[in-house]
């Protein structure tokens, strides 16, 4: 007998004070790479401009970006442990991106699938 047991598709993001989780499912994880290509091509190109409009611009994708990855709860709380730094609460949100892109990559080794499948 085979026995299969489930896979957890579930990422751990732990901030010390708090742990968000992100499901990898195939929806949310090409929703990652679109927000987390958005957002780092409009980010620096504003996180440069002096303007307070587009400061303001800047705190909206980056609000909207951690709302549509995780929630508003996250976001609020990502933004107050970064003591209120839109800046931060971005940087923060690029390594989340980064870090759960490789966790993801790890876990679903492609190399292993292709040697199995003969590809």
């Amino acid at each position: 007998m085979v026995v299969i047991k489930k896979r957890d598709n579930v990422i751990p993001v732990d901030f010390g004070e708090f742990k968000l989780e992100f499901v990898a499912n195939d929806k949310n994880i090409h929703k990652m790479e679109s927000v987390g290509k958005k957002l780092k091509k409009d980010g620096e190109k504003l996180a440069n401009t002096e303007d307070s409009e587009a400061f303001e611009t800047l705190q909206d994708l980056v609000k909207g970006s951690w709302t549509e990855l995780f929630d508003q709860d996250a976001y609020n709380k990502v933004y107050d442990f970064s003591n209120g730094s839109t800046v931060d609460t971005m940087a923060y949100l690029l390594e989340v991106i980064t870090g759960v892109i490789a966790e993801w990559e790890k876990r679903n080794n492609t190399d292993a699938l292709k040697k199995y499948l003969g590809d």
